[in-house]
């Protein structure tokens, strides 16, 4: 019965969403309440789970060696249980504010909760094979979100998301077949199952690992299989947020770990040599995000191909293979999923309040919008790296990584992709505080207006604020007291390593 309890958050979202999902159980006035009640309850279970050192693993149905859905729990599970669901309380909230009063609600919190389930299934996966079969689940439930809109554009990013995800599905599964033709078992273990093999099954090996990170490395937005990611950017706002924090690119960085620590080990992996590989897809990445992200006027998709940038990162630090690299990659899901999720919920708001979506549209927004813009600002700060912030210490971690390697190249890239961090985040601060005009376009012209709305105050309403504040704080709180998170970790690198 006790073990009953381990999978208890992989089905009350369930449960949620078919509620949510039937009419004639659930008005269309008590939506938001079901959900509020499936995500409060949902984490108070999931907190349950990981902290109850008598429920560690579950079996749910093995037909061979291969085909074993197996639910396990360790101190990586409970990460990224406690980052997913922390995040998908607050956006249940925020998306109760800007979300009101628009249209297919019923459809969009049900795959909203059932996303959930599928994301902390992708958390508690004991083997590759079950880490596969969620994976793939987590594509089919985010394509109702990314098609929400309806539009031919909509329509056509959902095409484009299901086509490289099903496409990285081919490479895992291919992956997958090599490695367990060698090692027979594909069960999550410390230190990875590759303790030692055979000289002969070093290309097997090697061509696994290769095209499985390549394969996970789609829902990573690894370049060049990131042009999915901009393109779901016509999603609504609160799934936006939730792609780049956990759900989709996270799930992606999250099983890379498993994979290279858990399954292959970091050992193994450099015996293998197969960073020298993957490094010049990650480098490209690295940059070649933050380039992208500077040429953008869309508010969103400069936020997007700064996530590609930022997920390189993590990247990056997997392939270091060492305990600092590691912490850093961990820390750096952490703080950017806040980071990136508090920037997309203010840009959302911008655009609910104001209809602005383009960077030369905010000259002077910061003083209608003082609150918002003001947590815009210390998150950026944070991106580029600045203390007292979160993103300082992720990549402060990332850098002694490289240092540790004595890769002087890695810690180049990092100065350089801050520096383009800088340049495409702080105008927009400077356009929204250091500007006494709005912009207006009139035809063919651009006009000074000055006007009594400039000085309104369109901060969002309190259900969209909140939950910006209160990750504009954790920011901060996470800067200034990272030590907590960091003893969190060490138990990873203590399995990792």
């Amino acid at each position: 019965m006790e073990k009953v309890f381990l999978v208890l958050p992989l089905i009350v979202p369930m449960i949620g969403a078919l509620l949510i999902s039937n009419r004639k159980l659930i008005k269309d006035s008590q939506i938001t309440k079901v959900v509020a009640i499936t995500v409060i309850l949902n984490a108070v279970l999931a907190g349950f789970s990981i902290y109850s050192n008598q429920l560690t693993e579950l079996h749910l149905l093995k037909v061979n060696n291969f085909l074993d859905l197996y639910v396990r729990i360790d101190q990586l599970s409970r990460l990224f249980t406690i980052l997913a669901s922390f995040l998908w309380v607050l956006t249940a909230f925020y998306s109760f504010g800007y979300m009101k009063n628009k249209p297919r609600l019923r459809q969009f919190y049900t795959f909203f909760t059932v996303t959930l389930a599928v994301v902390l299934g992708v958390a508690f996966s004991g083997n590759l094979f079950t880490l596969y079969v969620y994976y793939e689940l987590l594509t089919l439930s985010t394509l109702p979100l990314v098609m929400y809109n309806g539009t031919e554009q909509a329509l056509s990013s959902g095409k484009k998301y299901i086509i490289y995800s099903f496409s990285g599905a081919t490479f895992i599964l291919f992956g997958m077949m090599l490695l367990y033709s060698v090692t027979g078992t594909m069960n999550f273990s410390p230190r990875g199952i590759l303790t030692s093999f055979d000289v002969a099954d070093h290309g097997v090996l090697l061509l696994s690992y290769i095209v499985m990170f390549l394969g996970f490395g789609v829902k990573a937005a690894l370049v060049p299989f990131h042009s999915w990611l901009p393109a779901a950017m016509v999603a609504p706002t609160p799934v936006s947020a939730l792609l780049h924090a956990v759900a989709v690119v996270k799930s992606g960085v999250f099983s890379l770990i498993r994979m290279t620590y858990f399954i292959f080990g970091a050992t193994a992996v450099r015996t293998l040599d197969a960073p020298k590989y993957l490094i010049p897809f990650v480098v490209v990445t690295v940059v070649m995000g933050s380039f992208l992200a500077l040429h953008q006027e869309h508010l969103k998709k400069r936020l997007a191909y700064s996530t590609i940038s930022q997920l390189g990162y993590m990247l990056l630090g997997i392939l270091m293979l060492n305990p600092n690299g590691l912490s850093g990659a961990m820390l750096h899901m952490i703080n950017h999923a806040i980071i990136k999720i508090t920037l997309f919920f203010i840009v959302g708001s911008i655009t609910l309040k104001t209809g602005k979506k383009y960077i030369h549209q905010i000259h002077g927004l910061g003083r209608q919008m003082p609150i918002a813009m003001l947590c815009f600002s210390v998150a950026a700060i944070s991106l580029v790296g600045i203390p007292p912030t979160n993103g300082f210490v992720s990549k402060w971690f990332l850098g002694l990584g490289a240092l540790d390697g004595n890769n002087l190249f890695y810690i180049m890239i990092l100065l350089l992709s801050a520096f383009l961090t800088a340049g495409y985040l702080l105008p927009i601060v400077v356009a929204a505080f250091f500007s006494n005009h709005s912009k207006h376009e009139s035809g063919d012209h651009d006009s000074e207006i000055e006007t009594e709305n400039e000085v309104e105050n369109l901060d969002p309403e309190r259900a969209i604020l909140v939950p910006i504040v209160g990750l504009t704080i954790l920011i901060v709180a996470l800067g200034l007291f990272p030590n907590p998170v960091i003893s969190f970790l060490n138990a990873i690198i203590v399995d990792a390593f």
